[in-house]
């Protein structure tokens, strides 16, 4: 049940096909946002929000493959539902412009689920039970992990190749690195740009921030370096300063 597929390969496909659809569909290859429903448009797919009434509140998001049911709602009654194969289902909710990286987010997710099953096919988790019996519970659960993980990391690719990210840089801060002091904080000026970068690119923050760190694209500088400069309000410096002047006397 190898199901394997390495980050470096996700990148190549993700890459090759978003490359791929803008110059079929004649879209300038500068483009500073992926057309998410163009590109599903553009494999096949077709995207429908229904109001899911699944036990899972947690699904967002549904790949039909044109015989598992989806329970949603319908005039008020719970109804089980077989979409047409390559239907991605969005719950209604995320219609909201409020939701729209995370509307877009799930539907790279699901094209994702698609491209990866086309590359490397292997039983899917929800028809595992119905076709196979060979398998412990806990094999089943590593391989919807990994599964739902290399899906994750395609739809940021998808979302975010090289090109859309590098463009981002050069428009908000000139095309250099973002600072980072230690591994995770950042100062206002940096919130700023991931901000205005993600927001370009149709994402949210924390995606934007991510995938930033996936492509080397963060600069890193010593964590007492933030201290000083914007908890201490520069404090260390001046008390350098004033010794400094005092070894002169």
């Amino acid at each position: 049940m190898s199901t394997y597929i390495s980050n470096r390969e996700l990148e190549e496909l993700g890459e090759g096909l978003t490359r791929h659809y803008l110059e079929n569909a004649h879209i300038h290859m500068a483009a500073r946002c992926i057309d998410i429903e163009g590109l599903a448009n553009y494999l096949g797919m077709t995207v429908v929000f229904e109001t899911f009434a699944e036990e899972d509140r947690d699904k967002v998001g549904f790949l039909a493959d044109g015989r598992t049911p989806l329970k949603i709602r319908r005039k008020g009654s719970i109804v089980s539902f077989c979409f047409p194969l390559g239907t991605i289902v969005l719950d209604s909710f995320l219609r909201q412009d409020k939701e729209s990286g995370r509307r877009r987010f799930t539907i790279a997710h699901e094209i994702a689920h698609s491209v990866i099953e086309k590359h490397n096919p292997v039983p899917q988790f929800h028809r595992i039970y119905d076709s196979e019996h060979g398998y412990t519970f806990q094999e089943l659960k590593a391989q919807l992990t990994m599964t739902e993980n290399q899906a994750d990391r395609l739809a940021a690719v998808i979302l975010m190749p090289q090109f859309t990210v590098d463009q981002a840089l050069r428009d908000f801060n000139k095309g250099r690195r973002v600072k980072v002091y230690g591994q995770n904080v950042y100062a206002n000026e940096e919130r700023r740009i991931i901000s205005r970068m993600a927001a370009q690119v149709g994402v949210s923050f924390s995606a934007m921030q991510i995938r930033l760190r996936e492509l080397d694209l963060l600069e890193y500088h010593p964590l007492d370096e933030y201290v000083e400069k914007n908890l201490l309000g520069g404090k260390a410096d001046e008390q350098e300063r004033i010794a400094s002047d005092r070894r002169l006397f």
